[in-house]
Formats: C-alpha cells, structure tokens, sequence
C-alpha cells in the first residue's frame, strides 16, 4: 500500500483563516513554488491583506480545468485531516504589510 504525500496550507490574517487542502504530492518544493507564485501576483493588489482574494488567486492559479480532481481544495468542516506529511503557513505581517510564508515545524 502506498500513501499519498498530504499537505494543509493554513492561510491567516490575525484571527482569520482559511486552510486548503492537497491530497499528493505535498512536498515544500511543489507547495512553496506554488504559495510563491500566488504571493507574487498579488503583491501589492491591495491596501491590506485581503485574505479570501488571495485564496481565490491561489485556487484559481492551480485549477486546471481537464482535472477531474484538483491539486487544491478548501477544507470545509475541518481544519486539517489529522494526517497530514506538511502542514504550511501563509500569514499575513501588518508590519512589513506582505505575506510570509513557510512549512510549519
């Protein structure tokens, strides 16, 4: 039996966040390029964070329409699966007023 390399990326801004889900393949160097490119097109879009648009350009990014099953998916009624190989951080810095981003200890 194989498993799958499962991974949970925890979007935040202060209290507010939005974890989305990869179900393979979640190693941080096909997640982290993939936060990268999402933080890097929206750098500078808006005056703050603007947390749910970079969720969408984030999804939007990596959706790819001849996929039955997404690479990303929003978990809905749960944070994380509980069984996860990485969990990830996108959040919000108020200070520098930029994302940061990263894998999780």
């Amino acid at each position: 039996i194989t498993m799958s390399t499962r991974a949970n990326i925890k979007f935040q801004d202060g209290d507010e966040f939005i974890h989305i889900d990869r179900s393979h393949d979640g190693f941080p160097e096909n997640i982290l390029a993939d936060i990268k490119e999402a933080v890097d097109l929206c750098k500078g879009r808006w005056s703050g964070a603007e947390l749910g648009q970079l969720v969408s350009a984030f999804l939007g990014l990596h959706f790819d329409k001849n996929r039955r099953i997404q690479h990303y998916e929003p978990c809905i009624g749960y944070e994380t699966a509980g069984d996860e190989s990485y969990c990830y951080y996108v959040r919000w810095n108020s200070q520098k007023r930029e994302y940061e981003y990263g894998v999780l200890s």
